[in-house]
C-alpha cells in the first residue's frame, strides 16, 4: 500500500507540474558496465543539441561531451549500401541540390555527390556510410546504438551481420583477442531493428539458437533491444518484446505504474527512454530508476 501512495504521489507532482512520461528499456545477461546508479546516456541521433543529427560532427561532439553511446539511426541505399540518415526522404535535415529523393530509391554514389547536410561546410556535412560512422568513433571510448529501420528487413540480417564483422577483420574476438577499435568485441554496441522479424533473426544467429555461419557468434556479446512504443505492451506480450536483451519505449504513452511494474517484474532487463529533453523528464527517468536515457539535449542532462 504505502509502494501504491508514493508511486500516486509521484503520478500527480508531475502531473500538476504539466507534464509525466514514462520509458524503458530490457537486457539480460552480466552487464556490468550498466550498473551504475545513474542511468547509461545515449546522444541521440549524436549531439543533436548542437550539430545537424547523424553527421560526423554530432557523432564526435556527442562522445567528446561522455555520452555512454551514441545512437545512428541505419537505412540502405539502392544499390545495397548501409548508411546513416533517420528520415524516409532527405529534405529535412539534408538537401539534395539537384532533387530531394528517398534514401531507398538512391544509389549511394548520388547521396555522396549532390546530398549534404544542412548548416555544414561541405567537407563535413556529407552522408555516412555505416562503416565509415564505426570507423570514426572506433577510436572514442564511446558505444554505439544502432537503430536499424524498419526498411531493412529479415533477409538483410546476414549484410549486416558482414558489415559488423568488418571490425574484427581477422577475427580475433572469437579467439578471445580484443584487437582494438571493435567496441570491446561487440560488448559495447546496443543495436535495435525495428522489424521485429529481423531482430529476431540476427538474435538467434548471434547466440547460436538458429544455424548461421559461426562468425556471427561474436554479435552476441552486442546488447539485443526491442523498440516497443508504449512500455505496456511489454508487459502484455512478454514472450514477443522481453524474450531476448531487453527493450527501449517512449516515455510519454507509458504509466508510471507499467514502468514500476516492468522493474518489479523484470528486474534482470534494462529499461531505457526515448527521447528526453527536459529536466522534469531526467528527474522523473532517475526517480523511476530508469537504466539508461536516450536525449536529444545531451549537455542539458550532463548539467545536472
Amino acid at each position: 500500500m504505502t509502494k501504491k501512495i508514493a508511486a500516486m504521489g509521484l503520478f500527480t507532482l508531475f502531473a500538476v507540474a504539466g507534464y509525466w512520461h514514462s520509458w524503458e528499456m530490457s537486457q539480460s545477461g552480466d552487464f556490468s558496465s550498466l550498473s551504475a546508479k545513474e542511468p547509461f546516456v545515449v546522444a541521440h541521433r549524436g549531439d543533436e543539441q548542437l550539430f545537424p543529427e547523424n553527421s560526423a560532427e554530432a557523432f564526435l561532439s556527442g562522445a567528446r561531451a561522455g555520452a555512454d553511446y551514441v545512437e545512428m539511426d541505419v537505412r540502405r541505399s539502392s544499390d545495397g549500401v548501409f548508411v546513416i540518415h533517420h528520415d524516409d526522404n532527405t529534405g529535412r535535415s539534408v538537401h539534395c541540390a539537384p532533387g530531394d529523393v528517398a534514401i531507398a530509391k538512391a544509389d549511394f554514389s548520388y547521396l555522396r555527390s549532390e546530398c549534404l547536410y544542412r548548416d555544414l561546410p561541405a567537407e563535413k556535412g556529407q552522408i555516412l556510410t555505416l562503416a565509415e560512422t564505426l570507423n570514426l568513433l572506433r577510436e572514442t571510448k564511446t558505444g554505439l546504438v544502432l537503430d536499424v529501420k524498419p526498411v531493412i528487413k529479415e533477409h538483410e540480417m546476414a549484410d549486416l551481420a558482414e558489415e559488423l564483422l568488418r571490425l574484427d577483420p581477422q577475427g580475433e574476438c572469437a579467439k578471445g583477442h580484443d584487437p582494438g577499435g571493435t567496441y570491446n568485441c561487440f560488448s559495447n554496441i546496443i543495436i535495435y531493428v525495428n522489424d521485429l522479424t529481423a531482430h529476431d533473426r540476427l538474435w538467434r544467429w548471434s547466440k547460436g539458437l538458429e544455424n548461421a555461419d559461426v562468425r556471427y557468434r561474436v554479435l552476441g556479446a552486442m546488447k539485443f533491444l526491442k523498440i516497443v512504443h508504449n512500455g505496456s505492451a511489454a508487459l502484455k506480450d512478454p514472450a514477443k518484446y522481453l524474450d531476448n536483451d531487453g527493450i527501449a519505449f517512449n516515455m510519454k504513452p507509458t504509466s508510471v505504474e507499467d514502468i514500476q511494474a516492468l522493474r518489479k517484474q523484470y528486474p534482470e532487463k534494462i529499461l531505457a527512454v526515448w527521447t528526453l529533453g527536459k529536466k522534469e523528464e531526467f528527474d522523473l527517468a532517475r526517480e523511476l530508476k530508469m537504466d539508461g536515457i536516450i536525449t536529444s539535449h545531451l549537455h542539458d542532462y550532463l548539467a545536472k
